[in-house]
């Protein structure tokens, strides 16, 4: 009997051991010729971590995984065969170029099955026209123009453009690995070195997200050089205990906006005479309430003359507080009347913003905007270890139903908190949390769902 155990226990090390290999071996070939040298925002996604924690995640919850996938079988026999050509690293790395746009990303997988990889892309990417250039690979584009791929038998090369930059020599690159990061470059030391299942880097910015059950955290560093952040942070104590979104944020910001020009529509406003008078903002979402606004509406009188009667509507709308720390509330309240921001009636200029009415008042050294008439607000300020802090309670904000673009994207989610604080003059660190529906559901299932 000891025998026999002690050789059981001898195949499961051997198990543990092989298995850990080759994780170890898809980890160190996922770097191999992945980036091209001028990356600068390099996402890296890590599979092979998100598959741990979801088989972890399915034996606590077998039920609900088991329910999705058949879920997922049926659609896939309605949309055809369910492969996608492509052989899955341990990581994906998704990243910008110094020669292009922040807003054009690229990245390369390796090809399993071209043949089922074009059926993929015809299928869930909509991409139904296909080149074949002179060395043999083929390239597809998007109806939009924003997409394009370029695949052979070994690689697939990818890009998107939202500002549908000319990306094809790039993507030549990637299929011949030219001009690829080698495994020496100090990013790469980077990338590896952070741990989570989303990381980033880039510059001075480096940061993770990590999924775990019914929430997913973010920790980062940035540069806050540029924006002014006090040594002491701050707010003002004026939040109401029932308000849906809190968020302020302590900085002057005028590093990064001065000597620019403002324009919005016919409006124009010059950063350097607006910024003198900030320092500090802060906005809070509450509960709905209800403007009275005039109608102008066009009837016919016995003369038959179209006159313009104007009547009373009552409209529902969210209860939003904008207040902002000036040093000199007059002085900008000035100067945002000088510009027909704010009109005679110290009310926002329908012409600049249309949405709803907005009120403003002066208290201190705090000027604030408000979509509730006289609107009393504090301009104490309190002590806080953080510049920056966000929280919604994104589960009420939906249920007010005033912002139904917003509400589409918020989906699982039922509640934000973020807060930033200062490391030195040159560093800032941010974290926060974001909470699911499905409390004992691994956050990332969710999110895919």
């Amino acid at each position: 009997m000891n025998k026999i155990l002690k050789i059981s226990a001898a195949i499961g090390i051997l198990l543990l051991i092989s298995v850990y290999g080759y994780l170890q071996f898809r980890e160190y070939r996922s770097y191999q010729n992945r980036i091209h040298k001028d990356a600068d925002l390099v996402f890296k996604l890590n599979l092979d971590g998100l598959f741990k924690t979801m088989s972890a995640d399915f034996i606590s919850n077998p039920a609900y995984y088991l329910t999705e996938s058949k879920k997922d079988s049926t659609d896939h026999k309605k949309e055809g065969s369910s492969s996608r050509g492509i052989s899955l690293p341990a990581n994906i790395f998704i990243y910008t170029l110094h020669s292009r746009s922040a807003g054009t990303y690229f990245c390369l997988l390796p090809v399993a099955d071209s043949l089922d990889l074009k059926r993929y892309l015809q299928r869930v990417f909509k991409l139904n026209a296909f080149n074949k250039t002179a060395e043999g690979s083929v390239t597809g584009i998007s109806a939009d123009q924003k997409l394009t791929v370029m695949y052979n038998a070994e690689h697939l090369a990818m890009a998107y453009s939202f500002q549908k930059e000319n990306v094809t020599d790039v993507l030549h690159d990637l299929l011949a690995q030219k001009n690829m990061m080698p495994d020496s470059d100090p990013k790469i030391k980077v990338l590896k070195d952070i741990k989570g299942h989303l990381s980033w880097n880039v510059s001075t910015y480096s940061g993770s997200l990590n999924f775990k059950d019914g929430l997913a955290e973010i920790d980062s560093t940035f540069p806050i050089a540029d924006l002014g952040v006090p040594d002491q942070g701050a707010y003002r104590n004026s939040f109401a205990a029932d308000a849906n979104l809190k968020v302020w944020l302590n900085a002057n910001l005028r590093g990064i906006i001065k000597h620019k020009d403002l324009n919005f529509k016919d409006f124009s406003l010059q950063s350097d005479s607006l910024l003198k008078y900030w320092g500090y903002t802060a906005l809070e979402l509450r509960k709905n309430i209800t403007q009275k606004d005039s109608v102008i509406t066009y009837e016919y009188n016995d003369d038959f003359e179209k006159v313009a009667t104007k009547t009373a509507k009552e409209v529902t709308v969210p209860h939003l507080r904008l207040s902002i720390g000036a040093g000199n509330a007059s002085g900008l309240l000035r100067y945002l009347q000088e510009k027909n921001i704010i009109n005679g009636s110290d009310q926002l200029n329908k012409q600049f913003f249309p949405l709803y009415q907005v009120f403003t008042s002066v208290q201190d050294d705090a000027l604030q905007l408000s979509t509730m008439e006289k609107d009393s607000f504090s301009a104490e300020l309190k002590s806080s270890p953080y510049f920056f802090f966000a929280e919604a309670d994104l589960s009420s904000i939906k249920k007010q139903q005033q912002f139904p673009l917003l509400t589409s994207y918020l989906g699982p989610f039922t509640h934000l908190k973020l807060r930033a604080t200062k490391i030195d003059v040159k560093n800032g660190h941010l974290q926060g949390q974001i909470d699911f529906q499905k409390k004992n559901i691994n956050a990332f299932s969710q999110l895919i769902k």
